[in-house]
């Protein structure tokens, strides 16, 4: 971890508690690292550092707190996978920090590459909700354009994750995510500022490695995903999602950095393309953190109690199923599908053709996907004759 500026000092807080505040920051500081490179922004590379020295001091409470959990030689044995979960975090935070601290040295993506990604899927955007703004008084999970806010910064104060009905206020700085279009709409209604317009398609080799970057940051965020739940639901099956989805930012890694290689950058490009090295090794740190927590699973280390605790239901459990032909699922994005109002089960990744990712409510259901799904028991019937179709 980073050299922090405060002091830190051990407050007693439920090991659950941090566990959940952990994930939540690990979470952001990932998507923020990512984005701040992406987009070439300082502001959010600053964030970055601020959740840094934040995650240093839960961090500390969190190995106090396990020294004085372990009294006896079987609970340090049923502490281990915690610890590894705590070793795994600092790893992927120290990571998000690189990457920031690049950002803030003036490194950036190269010019051409950068102009490439504003024809990605999906950016992320940071603006500040300004007096005046349509945006103030409406509700984080209710605003058009679409955009799924992530955090909320509030007189000096993070709100990770905010609840849907959070309303919005002046002042108030948003990380949120979205389409190019979505994000630049949001900007344009809190700070009043013109959309850009859209540029023409660049190089097609300039392209393929801004989704070669944009996959290896997706992947890598949805195996830390993957690998924290299966270590709450102490699930064998998801862990083995997560080992397959590290070998796959192994293969994606090794494909990036042969593109990256074999571009015709000129001598001035070096800086950039050292940077597009060091970022591609990053996201591959991170999904070897996350398979680090998968791991604890897969050698049969249960986890302790107190991690099972870190979530509200005990009955929790995971479904993977294929999706039929003739399901009714099929031609459905997954917000028209509702599964968690008619199953219970939330989907949280898919897999199309052998490549696992994180779906969104517009992504649209195909014979043949498998859903991962984490939910209630009694969903997990409910899911399976949806997908094949015997509902």
């Amino acid at each position: 971890m980073g050299q922090g500026k405060a002091k830190l000092t051990f407050r007693p807080t439920p090991v659950r508690e941090l566990l959940v505040d952990l994930k939540d920051l690990c979470d952001l500081a990932v998507d923020l690292a990512y984005s701040s490179y992406l987009f070439h922004s300082p502001d959010l590379a600053r964030e970055v550092l601020e959740l840094e020295e934040h995650a240093e001091d839960l961090l500390l409470n969190l190995e106090v707190s396990l020294m004085l959990a372990a009294r006896a030689p079987d609970d340090a044995l049923a502490l281990v996978p915690i610890s590894r979960v705590a070793s795994s975090i600092s790893r992927v935070v120290d990571a998000a920090a690189d990457i920031a601290k690049m950002v803030l040295r003036g490194v950036g993506l190269h010019p051409a590459i950068r102009e490439a990604f504003s024809h990605t899927r999906e950016r992320l955007v940071r603006t500040v909700v300004k007096e005046g703004s349509k945006l103030v008084g409406s509700k984080a999970g209710e605003l058009d354009p679409w955009v799924e806010v992530i955090a909320i910064k509030r007189k000096g104060s993070w709100l990770i994750n905010p609840e849907d009905d959070e309303v919005l206020m002046p002042g108030d700085v948003l990380i949120a995510r979205g389409s190019p279009g979505e994000a630049s709409e949001l900007v344009e209604l809190a700070e009043g500022n013109a959309r850009r317009p859209l540029t023409p398609k660049p190089d097609e080799r300039m392209v393929r490695l801004a989704e070669l970057l944009l996959d290896l940051k997706e992947s890598s965020e949805l195996a830390i995903d993957l690998a924290y739940t299966a270590l709450l639901l102490n699930s064998p099956d998801l862990a083995k999602e997560v080992a397959s989805l590290e070998e796959y930012v192994d293969e994606l890694h090794a494909e990036f950095q042969t593109a990256l290689l074999t571009s015709k950058f000129n001598s001035v490009d070096v800086d950039d393309v050292l940077a597009l090295l060091r970022i591609g090794f990053l996201s591959e740190e991170i999904a070897d953190a996350a398979y680090e927590i998968a791991n604890v699973i897969l050698r049969g280390l249960r986890a302790h109690p107190v991690v099972k605790m870190a979530i509200e239901e005990s009955d929790e459990r995971v479904a993977i199923v294929e999706v039929a032909e003739d399901s009714p699922l099929v031609g459905k994005k997954l917000s028209e599908a509702r599964l968690p109002e008619e199953t219970g089960m939330w989907v949280v990744a898919m897999r199309r053709k052998g490549r696992l990712f994180r779906p969104k409510p517009s992504t649209v259901i195909m014979p043949g996907d498998v859903l991962i799904a984490v939910g209630y028991a009694e969903g997990e019937k409910d899911l399976v004759e949806l997908a094949s179709g015997k509902a």
